[in-house]
């Protein structure tokens, strides 16, 4: 299924394409960014961008999710990726997201996961979108905080990093719920 741009009120979440290999390995190239994620790994390469890119497309082609590289509307800089993986046959969406520390603290992810939430309910039709924090990362709670998401817990084991199960804290926000909070800010 093939996706339109979706725009926030500062930011475009586009298709990630070779035209983005040298800003994305500039962003995510950061111990920060790797300590912080599941799937980034550190030094970030081309060949990683390369690899990358090429499952975001399969993703998309296979409809097995979506991935979009956050553009600032501004500048048009490249500042991190959002997006969410189908899982359990499709009842729920995992989200994910990374920022470059250069822009860490300007709501953009939030802002960003928020244009992919609102997609991924109201475009696609998921029940659930569920979201993992590292128990060492406050921010990526926060985030999830700010959009309304309900926290389930400490969930032992919830994410797979090297090798080795790592705790996390668990997110869930329902459609229904949603949509709820949707109106009610509207």
């Amino acid at each position: 299924m093939n996706t339109p741009v979706i725009e926030t009120e500062r930011l475009r979440l586009v298709e990630p394409g070779e035209q983005h290999i040298d800003s994305i390995v500039d962003v995510m190239n950061d111990p920060e960014i790797y300590a912080n994620t599941l799937t980034i790994p550190y030094p970030y390469t081309r060949d990683d961008a390369v690899a990358a890119i090429e499952r975001f497309q399969t993703m998309r082609i296979n409809d097995e999710g979506m991935v979009r590289f956050i553009v600032t509307k501004d500048s048009d800089a490249l500042v991190g990726s959002v997006g969410f993986e189908f899982k359990d046959d499709r009842q729920r969406a995992e989200l994910g997201y990374a920022i470059g520390r250069a822009w860490w603290g300007r709501g953009y992810a939030t802002e960003a996961a928020e244009g992919v939430v609102r997609h991924a309910f109201e475009v696609r039709g998921v029940p659930l979108v569920t979201a993992h924090a590292m128990l060492h990362n406050p921010a990526s709670s926060r985030v999830l905080e700010k959009l309304g998401f309900e926290y389930a817990g400490v969930i032992c084991g919830a994410c797979h990093k090297e090798n080795k199960d790592i705790d996390a804290h668990g997110y869930t926000m329902s459609r229904e719920l949603w949509m709820e909070r949707s109106h009610e800010s509207s």
